[in-house]
């Protein structure tokens, strides 16, 4: 019997892969779709560059630890900073809970695609962060937030 590896997506917009050789199609609605793979299947793929790129840079999570290992996308360091799952409850807390010094700290070992989630999720969800959360996220990753989160509540007024 094969192992079953889930798969879940990250990014609020659909995911997608097609890949013609291997014969495999899946699509991931938006934030949460699960998508069930065989291990083999999941091995295979990691040599396709749209799929490898969206397990790197966390658009797409892989759940099982020792098969992220085994496929290369999980360090086997303790130096070296783990991809994360960016669900609503992480985003969450990124924003609104962890203190401002943790968020310093915390937001250096994601990806620059695991940035731009934080930014979008901050600008939509602004009234619940803070100021210097704001600023230090509109410089490390290129959104102004404090000016998307003013745009964002005039939206919403009219």
């Amino acid at each position: 019997m094969t192992d079953k590896v889930k798969v879940i997506c990250a990014s609020n917009g659909r995911c997608v892969i097609n890949s013609r050789e291997l014969n495999i199609r899946r699509i991931w609605r938006g934030r949460g779709d699960v998508v069930i793979f065989s291990k083999e299947d999941i091995e295979k793929l990691m040599y396709d560059a749209a799929f490898s790129n969206m397990i790197r840079e966390g658009y797409l999570y892989i759940e099982d630890m020792d098969i992220k290992k085994e496929i290369g996308v999980e360090p086997e360091d303790a130096e070296t900073p783990t991809i994360i799952l960016l669900d609503d409850k992480t985003l969450d807390r990124f924003w609104r809970l962890m203190p401002f010094a943790q968020f310093k700290i915390e937001t250096k070992s994601l990806t620059k695609a695991q940035i731009t989630m934080l930014a979008k999720y901050a600008i939509l969800h602004g009234e619940d962060g803070n100021i210097e959360k704001a600023n230090y996220l509109s410089d490390i990753s290129g959104y102004q937030i404090l000016k998307g989160i003013e745009l964002e509540k005039q939206s919403k007024e009219v």
